[in-house]
């Protein structure tokens, strides 16, 4: 097995993260009952590398964590502003530079809880990667096993870091089940409730990462890109995927998308994961983040800077935009979940939030 590059390569700003967090106050339990026109306030801490998340009908806000290894990845949801356990004891696998994958994306559909899994082996007999639902009694149940169908159903250029379990990203409900972002062998899958597992397009060519998926106004799929290392400046794109699974960009020179959405306007939203470090790598800053909206000319304004490695997005019932990071973190600074009134003019700066509570 040859463990694959994640969307996140990006173990260095770790420790920048860790230490932009030194204003961190003692342990008390933050609530998320803040004024209503706060621009931005904290809705959850103590998230340990949070990946996908999602808002259920009943407004229970659930998080996909990655872990930090062995058994340690997790779905929580968020109880009076902290992590409480839904399922525990996933694989999290540290991958290049020791980023961890484990639990990818949660979604919730008529009342059933399905999470995504990333970190599986089946090469050493572990769990594959897949997409499991939560059973009644707590445990993960396998609903569709995404491994073995990318070991049996090769795409046409398969990438120099491949790995037989792919690298599971984001779900987005469609009738009878979920589309897939995998970002390994580089394709989009549809994903049954009734386990099948199929195809929908083969975007293999040059390695580009796919990373969020959503459906847009006119129902057409539009798929983000995350782009190979080094993450050059303004090299990621949104793709549009026609019914015959082609694919054509329609929103380029973005960098390093994480996440995209559709907003209640109709709107697509991107949530880049750094920005302004040209061509290197080793430029990256962990603070530049930012959340992007594509305007009817084809134009796009960046509406949230200063974000620390984002993670995801997902706008809530009354329209604010609740976005996780960072997607790494050290053990002493984990992670949170902000609540975003979106600026009707300019861009709003989040890169000094100022103390921010922690979980005990």
């Amino acid at each position: 097995m040859s463990r694959r590059h994640t969307p996140y390569l990006l173990g260095v700003l770790l420790l920048v993260w860790g230490a932009a967090q030194g204003a961190v106050v003692a342990a008390q339990t933050p609530s998320p009952a803040a004024n209503a026109d706060e621009p931005v306030r904290v809705v959850a801490s103590g998230l340990l590398n949070p990946r996908g998340l999602a808002i259920a009908p009943d407004g229970l806000l659930l998080v996909a964590l990655g872990g930090t290894g062995g058994d340690s990845a997790a779905l929580v949801a968020i109880d009076d502003g902290c992590p409480t356990t839904v399922v525990d004891g996933i694989r999290s696998y540290p991958i290049v530079f020791g980023a961890p994958v484990g639990v990818a994306d949660v979604a919730v559909r008529d009342g059933t809880t399905y999470f995504l899994v990333a970190g599986g082996d089946i090469d050493s007999g572990a769990m594959p990667n897949g997409l499991y639902r939560v059973a009644p009694g707590g445990e993960p149940e396998l609903v569709a096993d995404i491994s073995t169908f990318i070991r049996d159903n090769p795409v046409a250029e398969r990438p120099p870091d491949y790995d037989t379990d792919g690298q599971p990203y984001h779900l987005t409900p469609v009738d009878g089940g979920f589309l897939v972002s995998e970002g390994n062998s580089n394709q989009l899958l549809r994903v049954g409730l009734d386990g099948s597992v199929s195809r929908v397009a083969d975007l293999s060519a040059g390695h580009p990462i796919p990373t969020g998926v959503t459906l847009g106004p006119d129902g057409a799929i539009y798929v983000a890109t995350f782009t190979p290392a080094p993450y050059p400046e303004g090299g990621a794109v949104v793709l549009r995927i026609a019914p015959d699974g082609t694919a054509a960009p329609v929103w380029t020179e973005l960098t390093m998308i994480a996440a995209l959405t559709t907003g209640p306007d109709g709107r697509l939203y991107a949530l880049e994961s750094a920005t302004g470090h040209g061509a290197e790598a080793d430029d990256l800053d962990p603070a530049s983040g930012r959340v992007v909206e594509l305007h009817p000319d084809g134009t796009w304004t960046p509406l949230v800077t200063g974000l620390p490695v984002p993670a995801d997005m997902a706008f809530a019932p009354d329209g604010r935009l609740i976005i996780d990071g960072p997607a790494f973190a050290a053990a002493d600074a984990p992670g949170l979940v902000l609540s975003i009134a979106l600026p009707t003019s300019g861009a709003l700066d989040t890169s000094d939030l100022g103390p921010v509570p922690r979980c005990a």
